[in-house]
Formats: structure tokens, sequence, C-alpha cells
């Protein structure tokens, strides 16, 4: 009996033990399963997040390039346009574009041509693309966007661009001032080997045959400054007082000078081109500019300020100048100024012109 039973302990004991084998086996083998699954499942998220990465790299870069272009057309197109109607004398000369894939940048010169001869005015540079905005700003000079009017004020010293060249400065015909510039009386003290620019500001708005006709014929007569303000923007540059409350509560009037334009902030026609060539019609060209690509300027979409500025700028000007048809014409530009070059000796024939309010100095440069 005692060894029947020693038998029987002996079997259960070793059913005992292969069910544990059987069990840690399968346990293995289960444990295996899940960590072969894990990996499979690590494998597959790699490969998926790759081909996402991939493609929006791919997505990315594609839409980068585009809005690069897009941006770079833009602003370029903004820009001629609205040099077209501004920057007296000066022109955009050679431009380099260093672009990548995610944007780029533009740098680029102007010039003016003073009697013939080319001047070297500074660079401007502006940037562009997916992760940019487009922002013009100068690196030697202030040049073309963007120009301020100057106050009265501000007339006691020259201004100059960072090049050291003198910027002209333009009087409104329908504002008073209690000084006005002349520097036609600086003449005696340029030689006669030098190039001169300068601006004339009228006692009132002339008609471009009237300026024509009034102008001394030895005189080179480059730029007319146009009316371009409404009668609401024009108020806007007369001295005005304005209420002023102190820290203690009391309020005073405070005068405000009347505002002058420097040759940044006006709008006008050239006569030359950018080759230094005279223009057949240039008011032609002028209210062309204008019609013909006011709908272009206004399709234009991009939040940069810059941009924009040269959107509503370009709108004003249209608005203030058309006629009830929408058509801008010839006969209802009214010229206040204009832009000359010369010789000191030449230019001594503008003394003593009943219609030349104020005269103002701005590029001299050697003959040679």
């Amino acid at each position: 009996m005692a060894d029947e039973k020693n038998i029987n302990v002996n079997d259960n004991n070793d059913e005992k033990e292969l069910d544990e084998i059987f069990e840690s086996a399968k346990k293995d083998k289960f444990d295996k399963a899940v960590k072969k699954a894990k990996w499979r499942s690590i494998l597959r998220t790699i490969v998926i997040s790759l081909i996402v990465i991939v493609i929006v790299s791919i997505s990315t870069i594609f839409i980068g390039i585009k809005v690069t272009q897009s941006e770079s057309s833009d602003i370029n197109f903004a820009l001629s346009v609205f040099n077209d109607l501004t920057a007296p004398d000066m022109y955009i000369g050679k431009s380099i574009r260093y672009e990548g894939i995610l944007g780029g940048k533009t740098v680029y010169s102007t010039y003016k041509i003073i009697e013939g001869k080319v001047v070297y005015t500074g660079q401007q540079e502006y940037s562009y693309g997916l992760f940019n905005t487009v922002d013009v700003q100068a690196i030697n000079s202030p040049a073309i966007v963007w120009g301020e009017s100057f106050d009265e004020d501000s007339l006691k010293k020259p201004t100059y661009n960072e090049l050291g060249q003198r910027e002209m400065i333009f009087f409104y015909p329908y504002v008073k001032y209690k000084t006005y510039k002349s520097d036609l009386n600086l003449l005696e003290d340029i030689g006669n080997d030098k190039y001169i620019e300068m601006s004339l500001s009228f006692d009132k708005a002339y008609s471009i045959d009237e300026v024509n006709k009034m102008m001394p014929k030895n005189v080179t007569l480059t730029w007319y400054w146009v009316d371009d303000l409404n009668s609401k923007e024009k108020e806007a540059h007369k001295p005005n007082k304005n209420k002023q409350k102190l820290p203690d509560g009391k309020t005073i009037d405070v005068d405000n000078p009347a505002d002058v334009c420097s040759e940044k902030a006006a709008y006008g026609i050239k006569v030359y081109d950018s080759n230094g060539d005279k223009l057949k019609n240039p008011e032609e060209l002028f209210i062309a500019v204008i019609e013909n690509n006011i709908n272009e300027i206004e399709k234009l979409k991009t939040d940069n300020h810059k941009v924009n500025g040269i959107k509503s700028e370009v709108k004003r000007i249209y608005d203030n100048l058309k006629d009830k048809n929408g058509k801008i014409k010839k006969e209802n530009l009214k010229i206040q100024g204009v832009v000359v070059t010369g010789t000191a000796e030449t230019l001594k024939s503008l003394r003593g012109l009943p219609f030349i309010k104020a005269s103002s100095l701005g590029v001299v440069t050697d003959k040679y």
C-alpha cells in the first residue's frame, strides 16, 4: 500500500511538473508573440511617420517656393509702379536675388541722373517667403519707400540721406509759411564744375503747358510735382492748434507748424527715362502707370504694411486725380513745382521769377 501511494504521489508530481513546463512554454510563446507584435507596431509607426514627414517636407518646400516666387513678384511690381510715380530723378538699378527653399531676399541699387551723369544714391533690400514678411528697408539710403512730410520747424537744417547727399524740400502753394527756403542764393558758393539738382515750389498750381512756357529754356526740367491731394488732405498740412491736457488737469492750445513735403513724399511726373533719354509725352506715361495698374495693384494680397501702403497710396492718387468717368486727363493735372538740373551759371536764370516761391538744393555732383 505504501508503495502504491508513493507511485501515485510521484505521478502527480510528474504531471504537475509537465503542466508547469507547458504553462511556461505557452507563456514564453505568448510573450514572444506580444513582443513581436509590439515591434511590428513600432516599425509600422516609424514607417508611417517617415512617410508623413517626407510628404509634409515636400509639400512645405513646394508651397515655400510658390510663396517665395509670388511675394517676390508682387513686391517687385509694387515697387516698380511706386517708383514711376515718385522719387524725383531716381531710378531702380541693378538687383541681386538670394533665394532659399522657404524664402529669399532681393537687394537693389538706386541712382539719379543729373545732367546725364549717373549718381549712385544707395541700396534697399526686401525679404520674402513662407516665414518672412515682405519688409522693405534701406541699407545705405532711405531712397524710395517710405517718405514722410516734415513740418516747418524742420527747415533750420538741411536734410541729407545716409550717403551725405542733400534731399530736396517742396512747399505747398496753398499753405502760408513763416519762412521759405531760397537755395538759389547758394549758387555763388557752388563752382561751375558741378552739376546741380534743385526743386522749385510755385506760388500756385499751373497746367503742364503753362509750366513749359514759364521755365527758362537753358534749364533742364526733369520732374513735375503733381498736386495729388484733395481739399481735406490739404487742410491737414496747414498750421493748426491742438488741445493738450497737462498733468495738473489744465488744457492748453498747442501750435502745430505747417507741413513741408520731402522729395520722398512727393508724387509727380518723370521727364526722363531710366536711360536718361527724354520722354516725348511724360504726362501720358504717368497717367498710364496709374490707370493701367490700379486694378493689378488692388489684387495684391499681403499683410505687409509697406505693400499695403503702396496699394492705398496708388488708389488715393487715382481717386483724387480721376474725373467722373474714371479717367485722368492731362488738363486736370495741376503742377505745383518742378525739379530742375544744370550748372550754377544756368540755374541763376531762375532768380527773380515771380512764380517761384521757394527753392531747395538736392544732389550736387562733379561734372566728370
